[in-house]
C-alpha cells in the first residue's frame, strides 16, 4: 500500500500525491500544467469512468483491496477524496487466485503464500486501526462516512496476528456491523478469532454484561472459543462458519450467546453434528461429516422456515420433523463419495415427505444413480406448490423419468429443471420409468434452464404440454439456474465450459419440434 501516514491518521498512503497547492512550486506545476494543455490537441478519448456518478464509483472501489482502492485518489482530483466514502474495507496478505471465492479461500500451499504475499500487509492494518476512530468520531459529529464492514485475509501467521486482532478490536469499539476473517495456509492453524473485544464491562461483576453492535460475523479456517456467559455476540444476526476448528460444546457456547440469530451458515464443519436455537429462521449446513452409526445429525430450531442441506447419507433423521413446524422451503444434495453410486428408488421421496411435511417449495439436487424403477410413485407431497430439480445424468438420458415428481406433487404449481449432462455415467444403467398415464391439473409454470436443444429435453417438454392441460407458460433458457449459477461459482473456476447460446434459427428449429402434434395453449418462450 505503500508508506503509511503518520499525520493525519486517516491520510491515504503517502504515495497519494497530496501537496499543498497554494505554495510556490504550486504556481509553477500549474504553469507547466496550463501549457502543456494548451500544446496538447483535444483527447479522443474523454475519461467516461470517472464522470460515473459516486454511487457507481464507490461500489467498483468496494469490490477492490484496500491497497487498490486508497490508491485510486492518486488518479485526478476527481477520485483524490473518494476513497474515504467507502463504508467497507478489505485486507489481504495474499494476493488470491483469480477463481478464488470466500467458500474455497483456505487452504493454500505454503510456496504459493510465500510468492505471492503482500510485503505491507502489517503497516496497512495498523493504519486502519488509527484511521477508523477519525471515521467514526467524523460519522458521530454528522458526517454519514462510519465504516461498516472490515474483510481480512491472511496466513494466519503469528507475525500478522497482533495487527490483525487490533483492527479488529478498533472495529469492534467504532461500531463496524460486518466483519470477515479467513485464514489461508494448508495446515490446521494457531490463530484464535477475538471475541474479548465485542464484550465491555458494564462496571458489575459480570466482565461479559455488554454486547457489541455487530450484526454479521464470517470466519473461515480459524479458531473460536466462547467463554461461559458471553453476551458479546446477542446482536448478531448472520453467523457464517467455513472449516473452523471447534467443538461440539464451543459451537453450542456460541449459538447460545447468539440471542437474535436469524441466519446460520456452516460449511465444512467436522466436529458439528447436532444444533439447537430457538430463533434461527435459515440453515445453510453443507458438507457435514457423514453420519456414523448412533452418532446422526441433529436440528432443533422451531422457527426454521429455510432449510439448505448438502451431504452424505441420511438427509435429517426423522425425529427432526417434530421440531421444525415452520419449515416451508428445504434444498437437499446427496454427496456420493467415491466412485460407487448407491441403489435409489422413490422410497426416497417418501422419506423427504415424511420429514418436512409442511414445505412448499423443494430443491432437489443429486446424480441418477444407478437404478430407479418405480412406475406406481405415490402422491406424498400435500403442499408442495414449487419444485426445482438440478439432476447430473448421463447424455443418453430420455429425462421422461422425472415426470414422477409431478405424480408425487399433485398440488404443483411452478416446475423448474437444471439438468447437467455428464459423459462418465453413461456404464450407469439409469432410470427406468413407464407410468406416462397421468394428467396434472396444477402445473402453470415450467422453467428449463441449461437447456440445450437436445431431442431428450424436446421430449419432455412435449410430454409435460401434453399432461398439463392447465400450463400456461414454458420457458428455455440456456445459462443455469441462478442457484445452481450461485454454487458452481464457489467451486468451478470462471472458464468453466457453459452452454452453448442459441440464434433465432435454432429457437424456431426447437419449437416446431415442440409442437408438432401436440395441442397446448402454453406460452413458449426463450429466455
Amino acid at each position: 500500500m505503500g508508506k503509511l501516514p503518520r499525520e493525519p491518521a486517516a491520510a491515504p498512503p503517502s504515495h497519494v500525491d497530496h501537496h499543498d497547492e497554494t505554495g510556490p512550486r504550486s504556481h509553477k506545476r500549474r504553469r507547466r500544467s496550463n501549457s502543456k494543455k494548451n500544446l496538447d490537441p483535444p483527447s479522443d478519448n474523454p475519461d467516461h469512468i470517472s464522470a460515473l456518478p459516486d454511487e457507481i464509483l464507490l461500489a467498483i472501489l468496494e469490490d477492490l483491496d484496500a491497497k487498490t482502492a486508497v490508491s485510486t485518489s492518486a488518479l485526478s482530483r476527481r477520485w483524490r477524496r473518494l476513497w474515504a466514502s467507502l463504508r467497507s474495507l478489505r485486507f489481504s496478505e495474499v494476493s488470491l487466485p483469480r477463481d478464488s471465492s470466500w467458500v474455497r479461500l483456505g487452504p493454500m500451499r505454503r510456496e504459493y503464500i510465500k510468492a505471492n504475499r503482500f510485503r505491507l500487509f502489517v503497516p496497512s492494518l495498523r493504519w486502519f486501526t488509527e484511521m477508523v476512530k477519525k471515521r467514526s468520531d467524523a460519522a458521530a459529529g454528522g458526517d454519514d462516512a462510519a465504516l461498516t464492514r472490515l474483510s481480512i485475509v491472511f496466513s494466519g501467521s503469528a507475525k500478522c496476528a497482533g495487527a490483525v486482532n487490533s483492527a479488529i478490536a478498533a472495529a469492534a469499539e467504532h461500531g463496524v456491523r460486518h466483519i470477515d476473517v479467513a485464514v489461508v495456509r494448508n495446515t490446521w492453524t494457531k490463530y484464535e478469532f477475538p471475541s474479548l473485544p465485542f464484550s465491555e464491562s458494564d462496571g458489575g461483576d459480570n466482565d461479559n454484561a455488554c454486547s457489541s453492535s455487530l450484526d454479521t460475523l464470517c470466519l473461515n479456517n480459524c479458531k473460536l472459543s466462547i467463554p461461559v456467559g458471553f453476551r458479546g455476540f446477542s446482536a448478531l444476526t448472520k453467523l457464517v462458519l467455513v472449516a473452523m476448528h471447534m467443538s461440539a460444546n464451543d459451537m453450542q457456547l456460541l449459538l447460545g450467546s447468539c440471542e437474535s440469530l436469524k441466519i446460520l451458515y456452516l460449511i465444512d464443519m467436522v466436529g458439528v453434528r447436532a444444533l439447537q436455537h430457538q430463533n434461527l429462521e435459515e440453515l445453510v449446513w453443507l458438507w457435514p461429516p457423514p453420519p456414523s452409526s448412533g452418532n446422526k445429525l441433529k436440528v432443533d430450531a422451531p422457527a426454521l422456515r429455510r432449510l439448505e442441506y448438502c451431504g452424505a447419507g441420511e438427509v435429517l433423521p426423522a425425529s427432526t420433523r417434530r421440531s421444525l413446524p415452520c419449515l416451508e422451503h428445504v434444498s437437499l444434495q446427496h454427496v456420493v463419495y467415491g466412485y460407487l453410486l448407491p441403489d435409489c428408488h422413490a422410497e426416497n421421496l417418501r422419506t423427504i415427505a415424511a420429514r418436512f411435511p409442511h414445505v412448499k417449495s423443494l430443491h432437489l439436487r443429486y446424480r441418477v444413480p444407478k437404478l430407479v424403477v418405480r412406475p406406481g410413485t405415490p402422491a406424498i407431497f400435500s403442499k408442495l406448490t414449487v419444485l426445482t430439480l438440478s439432476i447430473e445424468t448421463k447424455p443418453s438420458d430420455d429425462l421422461l423419468w422425472m415426470a414422477m415428481f409431478l405424480v408425487a406433487a399433485p398440488y404443483l404449481g411452478t416446475l423448474q429443471t437444471d439438468v447437467r449432462y455428464l459423459p462418465f455415467l453413461e456404464s450407469r444403467d439409469g432410470v427406468v420409468w413407464d407410468d406416462f398415464n397421468f394428467e396434472h391439473n396444477s402445473l402453470k409454470e415450467v422453467e428449463m434452464y441449461n437447456f440445450k436443444g437436445r431431442d431428450n429435453e424436446i421430449g419432455f417438454a412435449r410430454l409435460l404440454l401434453c399432461r398439463a392441460p392447465s400450463m400456461r407458460r414454458i420457458a428455455f433458457r440456456q445459462g443455469r439456474l441462478r442457484e445452481a449459477e450461485d454454487q458452481y461459482r464457489c467451486i468451478l473456476p470462471p472458464d468453466w465450459p457453459k452452454a452453448k447460446e442459441f440464434s433465432p434459427r435454432d429457437n424456431q428449429l426447437v419449437l416446431s419440434k415442440l409442437l408438432d402434434g401436440v395441442c397446448s395453449g402454453a406460452r413458449v418462450v426463450f429466455m
